[in-house]
């Protein structure tokens, strides 16, 4: 967990709720976006990328990022040229990504403790949904929320929407990404978070996350919401029961 943890009076709010980052968590997708990057910057002639310095220079929005990999302020027709580059790059790849090597034993996991999950991504929604249904995933979650139109440079007021939809208590909810912009949602919208850590295929660096607790698998990140809950409230995680997904 990170140290802004909403507990509630008394320290005793419980868990009822686990939002999923979709990219670079529950899909493993992350060293395809970093050679899809490490590609389109070949591509057209800038600087050389490198895993240790796409993790280091990584940031929303993506404009920025690519300003920041580059090391000057690119002009929009070179962002256009390296996003196109990164699109047809990643599309070469994408056959190829997979579901996080636990996601599944992480999704049954919580299931199992009778909790309930939805997904949110920044992800176009007409594009994630037929993703979510080739994995077989969707029957496990209570909502799943892709981006719509232009306004993505944030997730906030995404994950406000997604929980305020759903009748959902923030203080009762963790979100579980991989990214600063994650952390910074989770925040704002008084949510808990846990950050899964890919290591080397990570799209931050670890120093990007300061104070919060990072882990290395989806199962640990399921283990510890687990943990805090019987921890504060007996073992039990409110809503034991038959959750949405339970196999």
């Amino acid at each position: 967990m990170t140290g802004r943890e909403n507990g509630g009076a008394g320290g005793g709010m419980t868990v009822e709720h686990v939002v999923w980052d979709w990219n670079g968590t529950l899909l493993g997708d992350g060293p395809a976006l970093i050679e899809s990057t490490i590609e389109a910057f070949q591509a057209c002639g800038l600087p050389a990328v490198t895993r240790e310095s796409y993790q280091r220079h990584h940031v929303q929005p993506i404009p920025l990022f690519y300003s920041r990999l580059a090391g000057r302020v690119l002009t929009d027709a070179e962002q256009r040229r390296v996003a196109a580059g990164f699109q047809n790059a990643y599309e070469k790849r994408r056959t190829a990504v997979t579901l996080t090597a636990d996601a599944l034993p992480a999704l049954r996991k919580w299931a199992a403790a009778g909790g309930r999950q939805s997904l949110l991504s920044m992800y176009p929604h007409d594009l994630l949904m037929p993703l979510v249904r080739s994995f077989g995933i969707g029957s496990f979650f209570t909502r799943v929320d892709g981006s719509a139109g232009r306004d993505v440079a944030r997730k906030a007021p995404f994950l406000a929407r997604h929980l305020q939809v759903q009748g959902i208590d923030p203080a009762r909810t963790v979100l579980i990404g991989d990214s600063v912009d994650d952390v910074a949602a989770a925040e704002e919208c008084g949510v808990r978070c846990i950050v899964y850590h890919a290591g080397a295929d990570a799209l931050h660096h670890r120093s990007h996350f300061g104070s919060a607790t990072a882990v290395s698998s989806l199962v640990a990140a399921i283990e510890s919401v687990l943990e805090q809950a019987a921890g504060r409230n007996g073992g039990d995680v409110a809503g034991r029961g038959t959750a949405a997904g339970e196999r």
